[in-house]
């Protein structure tokens, strides 16, 4: 019998793995829950599911943000063997049948959405939001119950109006706090690299996402998860200390119950509770 069994909970996360290694995460209760994002093997969702007390038969299908490898690499044995429906806007599902690595799934499981049309899923009202990312039709989630919702926004460059709002009314923030400037334009990345990272299409630095953070926070806020963190150009420390320093300066006090983590890289998170 497994801890869920024992201790049934109604919303719980957990992050299989962020970054541009691969990107995963569960959602859901102890009975049933959705996968964001298949950016890693399927054997690997399956065993680390399997941590925290759980099987592939309890999801009931993956959210995708956008088409990129990292965030869909598992998406043929998903469909194929496990038989998961797949969520996604139309461009982004086009993306996905352009791709090398996921071209040849099983494109019955394919479940269209659009950003702002909330859909219900796994006993969860989710509804999509679009990202300024460089992916077609690139969106982020709101994912919610009768009474605590996530939000989820990784791979931006910008938060922009639609985004802010499901993050303001939502009690966890899952938010991409990608890089550090100066480790970034100091790097060894090329120049158009950074260009790109840095640009409006993509991705949000620490003080961005900090900036966000304390300008919004309210103690409705149960945790704060910093997510999809750069292996080159950021420390989980560093994203850490911009957002307690920018808390500092705004004059913000967390409540002591705000849980605060910088997600691991390449490996699961702690599962989260959200009571």
């Amino acid at each position: 019998m497994s801890l869920n069994t024992l201790f049934p909970v109604q919303l719980q996360l957990c992050s299989l793995s962020s970054g541009s290694s691969g990107n995963c995460y569960f959602i859901g209760s102890s009975s049933e829950g959705i996968l964001v994002d298949a950016g890693i093997s399927a054997r690997r969702i399956r065993k680390t599911l399997e941590e925290i007390g759980l099987s592939m038969s309890q999801i009931r299908g993956v959210l995708i943000t956008h088409d990129h490898i990292d965030h869909i690499q598992a998406l043929t044995l998903l469909t194929k063997k496990y038989r998961l429906p797949v969520y996604c806007t139309e461009g982004t599902w086009k993306g996905i049948l352009r791709n090398r690595t996921t071209f040849d799934l099983d494109q019955e499981m394919f479940r269209p959405l659009k950003a702002g049309v909330p859909f219900s899923l796994a006993g969860f009202t989710v509804e999509a939001f679009p990202v300024s990312h460089d992916a077609l039709d690139a969106v982020g989630y709101h994912i919610a119950n009768s009474s605590r919702s996530i939000a989820l926004a990784t791979d931006l460059g910008i938060i922009g109006e639609a985004a802010a709002a499901c993050l303001r009314r939502a009690n966890v923030l899952v938010i991409e706090s990608n890089y550090d400037e100066e480790m970034l334009l100091k790097g060894r990345y090329p120049q158009q690299l950074k260009q790109r990272v840095h640009g409006v299409m993509g991705h949000l630095c620490n003080t961005h996402a900090s900036g966000f953070i304390s300008d919004h926070y309210h103690p409705g806020i149960s945790h704060i998860l910093l997510c999809h963190l750069s292996a080159e150009n950021n420390t989980p420390d560093k994203a850490l200390q911009t957002l307690r320093q920018t808390l500092d300066r705004k004059g913000v006090s967390l409540s002591p119950a705000t849980v605060v983590r910088a997600l691991p890289r390449g490996c699961r998170s702690e599962l989260f509770v959200i009571e």
